[in-house]
C-alpha cells in the first residue's frame, strides 16, 4: 500500500498540466495534489494519474488517465451494468475491477482488482456480458460464467462450445451474443493458404452462430454443428453490434502482400470494417480490398476487390505460416465473388476491439461522438512506419452509411478521427509510443480493446503491451479511462 501511495502521489500533479496546459481546458476548481484516496474527486479536471500531456495525445477537450498499470497482457474489456470492469488476459485470466474506495483510480490488489476466473487456456480474446452471463472466447471454443455483483470468484465455468480449431496464427476466437445467438470466430490458420483451395474455407476464417435454445446442461455445442455465418474473414478480431441492429466487424488482412508481382503491402491490403451478413464472403485467402494501388498511372478505386498474392518470409521460423503464394482466382472471381465492403482501416493497424454508443446513455465524451465506432487499433510488424497504436473514432451517419476513405497516388485519407495515441497535446503521432511516470509506465502502448462504461459514461481502453527482457520495458498492460475533462 505504500508503495502504491507513492506512486499515486508522483502521478496526481500530473492532472494539473492535463488541464492548465491546454488550450481552452476547463479550469481546475479543486487542487488535485490535495485529494486523498478516499477523497472527493468533483471538480479535478483529470482526477488521478493523468497521462503526462507531452507524453501522449488525447482529442481537445478530453483527458486520459491511467486506472491500472502493470497487468499483463490485456485483451478484451466488458461493463457489467453495477459498473464493474471484466477484462481477459492472452494467458487465461478473467480480472475483475471495482473502484471500491471511489478514488478515482484500481487498487492493485482486492477487493478492486482480483482475479475472477480462468479460462483454463492460454488463448483469451474477449468476453461478452449477455445478461448474467459471460461468454469468452477459449483455445478449443467458448465458455461461460454467472455474473453477480456480490460474487467474487466466477469458479470453473460451464462449457457452450468445444471443438473449434485450435492453433496456428490466428487461434482465438472472438465472441458475441445476440438475440438468442452466439457468434464464434474461427481466424486462419496461416496468412494464405498453399496451395489455393478450390472454394472457401469452411472452417477457419470464418464467423459461425449457434442458437442458444439448443444448450442443455452438461452438453456443449459442438463448433461442427454450428451454422457457417460469414466467410473469407482472415482474422475478425473486433466485431460488434452498432444502434441499426447490424453486426460489424474489422477484419485483419494479408501481409507481406503482392500485386501482380508488385509489393503494395505498405498501403495494402485495406483492413476492412464490413457489415458481417449472412451467407457473405470477403475473399481471404484469394482476394484482398485495395487500399491505395495505383496502376498504369490510375488509382484503383479504394475497396475494390482483386487477386492476392503473398511473400513467403525471409525469417525461418514464419516462413512455414508466411509461403509465397499467388491467387488461383482472377479479379474478375473476386469481383464477383467478394460482399461490398462498409468501409475500411489503414493497411496494418491490426483492430482487436470495437464499440458503439448505445443511444442514450450516459456519455461523458463529445456528443459528435455519439454516432460511430471506437476502435482499438494494436497496429502491426508488418508496415514501414508502422500505423496503429491508438484508439480512433469512425463516423456513422444517421441513415447507417459509414463513410469510405479516398485514395489519390500519393496518399489515403481516412474518415476516422484520433481519440487516443501517440504524440503530444494537439498533435498526435502514429506508431509506437509510451509514457513513464515514475514507478508507472507502459511501453509500448498498444489498444486492444474499448468499451463505454454505463456508469460514468466515459471510455476505457485496455492495451496489451508483451514487455519483454529489457527491463526499461518491463511494465506490461494497462487500463486507461478517457473522458471530457472534469468529467
Amino acid at each position: 500500500m505504500a508503495a502504491e501511495r507513492a506512486a499515486l502521489l508522483l502521478l496526481v500533479p500530473l492532472a494539473c498540466g492535463c488541464a492548465k496546459d491546454r488550450p481552452g481546458a476547463v479550469p481546475v476548481e479543486t487542487d488535485p495534489t490535495t485529494q486523498t484516496r478516499s477523497g472527493d474527486l468533483k471538480g479535478v479536471a483529470c482526477g488521478p494519474r493523468g497521462l503526462p500531456p507531452e507524453q501522449h495525445f488525447v482529442s481537445e477537450g478530453l483527458c486520459a488517465r491511467v486506472m491500472a498499470y502493470d497487468q499483463g497482457r490485456l485483451r478484451g474489456l466488458t461493463f457489467a451494468p453495477n459498473g464493474d470492469l471484466y477484462a481477459v488476459t492472452i494467458g487465461g485470466d478473467i480480472k475483475r475491477y471495482r473502484d471500491v474506495d471511489h478514488d478515482g483510480v484500481f487498487g492493485k490488489d482486492p477487493p478492486e482488482t482480483i482475479t475472477w476466473a480462468k479460462l483454463g487456456t492460454d488463448q483469451g480474446h474477449n468476453c461478452f456480458l449477455d445478461g448474467e452471463q459471460l461468454y469468452c472466447g477459449t483455445k478449443s471454443g467458448v465458455k461461460r460464467w454467472r455474473v453477480q455483483a456480490d460474487t467474487n470468484q466466477g469458479g470453473a465455468g460451464e462449457d457452450v462450445v468445444v471443438g473449434a480449431p485450435e492453433g496456428g496464427r490466428h487461434p482465438k476466437h472472438p465472441v458475441g451474443v445476440w438475440d438468442g445467438f452466439l457468434y464464434v470466430v474461427s481466424g486462419s490458420a496461416a496468412n494464405a493458404i498453399d496451395p489455393m483451395p478450390a472454394d472457401y474455407d469452411r472452417n477457419r476464417g470464418v464467423v459461425k452462430r449457434f442458437a442458444l435454445a439448443k444448450l442443455q446442461p452438461g452438453k456443449p455445442l459442438h463448433w461442427n454443428n454450428g451454422e457457417l455465418f460469414a466467410r473469407g474473414l482472415r482474422n475478425l478480431t473486433a466485431f460488434g453490434r452498432d444502434p441499426h441492429g447490424r453486426i460489424i466487424g474489422v477484419d485483419n488482412g494479408l501481409d507481406d502482400l503482392r500485386y501482380r508481382g508488385e509489393d503494395v503491402h505498405d498501403d495494402n491490403p485495406a483492413e476492412i470494417v464490413v457489415h458481417v451478413g449472412q451467407g457473405k464472403a470477403y475473399g481471404w485467402p484469394f482476394c484482398f480490398y485495395a487500399q491505395r494501388i495505383v496502376r498504369d498511372g490510375q488509382v484503383i478505386p479504394p475497396g475494390t476487390p482483386l487477386a492476392a498474392e503473398v511473400a513467403s518470409s525471409p525469417i525461418p521460423v514464419v516462413k512455414e505460416i508466411m509461403k509465397d503464394t499467388k491467387s488461383n482466382k482472377s479479379d474478375a472471381w473476386c469481383a464477383a465473388n467478394t460482399a461490398p465492403i462498409t468501409s475500411f482501416v489503414q493497411a496494418h493497424s491490426s483492430a482487436l476491439g470495437i464499440v458503439f454508443p448505445p443511444p442514450n446513455a450516459t456519455f461523458a465524451l463529445p456528443p459528435r461522438w455519439q454516432n460511430g465506432a471506437f476502435i482499438a487499433l494494436h497496429g502491426s510488424w508488418n508496415r514501414s512506419p508502422s500505423t496503429g497504436n491508438k484508439v480512433v473514432w469512425l463516423p456513422i451517419g444517421q441513415d447507417g452509411q459509414i463513410p469510405m476513405p479516398t485514395s489519390t497516388a500519393e496518399q489515403t485519407e481516412f474518415p476516422y478521427e484520433v481519440v487516443f495515441g501517440g504524440g503530444k497535446h494537439g498533435t498526435p503521432k502514429d506508431g509506437d509510443w509510451s509514457w513513464r511516470v515514475g514507478e508507472a509506465n507502459e511501453d509500448s502502448v498498444r489498444p486492444t480493446s474499448v468499451a463505454l462504461s454505463p456508469v460514468d459514461g466515459a471510455l476505457y481502453v485496455a492495451s496489451d503491451n508483451a514487455g519483454g527482457s529489457d527491463p526499461t520495458r518491463s511494465k506490461s498492460g494497462a487500463i486507461y479511462r478517457i473522458a471530457i475533462l472534469g468529467r
